[in-house]
């Protein structure tokens, strides 16, 4: 295969250079949550709770693909009663046939909305230590 550099040279190559420009805006939590309140009276709530420990049963819903194992967690409709919020539903999708897919709809707990829960739980329970602390400190010096 012959080049004619001449003809090449001929050529006018435009090369256009596109250039965009992004910011990233960066914004606190506190800024974008209304209606804060500290969570009071949750050793109430988390003291009511029930937690379990439990296997799948993988071999009657092979089609969720559970995992095997020992887990920890809660029944979905026993925390419903104490606590509805950070009870949601999970979907989850599966062939049913050739072309065919099913849903499945499972109640699931939100365990990162227990979080707080569980730390102010520990708070107010450090009050009651703290308080108890002090009242046998107390008895001890009045003997």
């Amino acid at each position: 295969m012959k080049i004619c550099v001449s003809s090449i040279l001929s050529f006018v190559f435009v090369v256009a250079a596109v250039s965009f420009k992004a910011s990233a805006q960066t914004i606190s939590d506190k800024e974008i949550k209304t209606g804060t309140a500290p969570i009071t009276n949750s050793l109430n709530y988390i003291s009511k709770l029930k937690p379990i420990s439990y296997s799948y049963d993988q071999a009657g819903y092979k089609q969720l693909n559970l995992p095997g194992g020992a887990q920890y967690g809660f029944i979905a409709a026993d925390v419903k009663q104490v606590l509805p919020i950070v009870v949601g539903n999970k979907h989850s999708w599966y062939q049913a046939g050739k072309g065919s897919q099913r849903v499945v709809t499972t109640p699931e707990v939100d365990l990162k909305q227990l979080v707080p829960l569980l730390v102010s739980a520990i708070q107010e329970q450090q009050v009651q230590i703290e308080q108890l602390k002090l009242e046998v400190q107390q008895l001890k010096s009045a003997k």
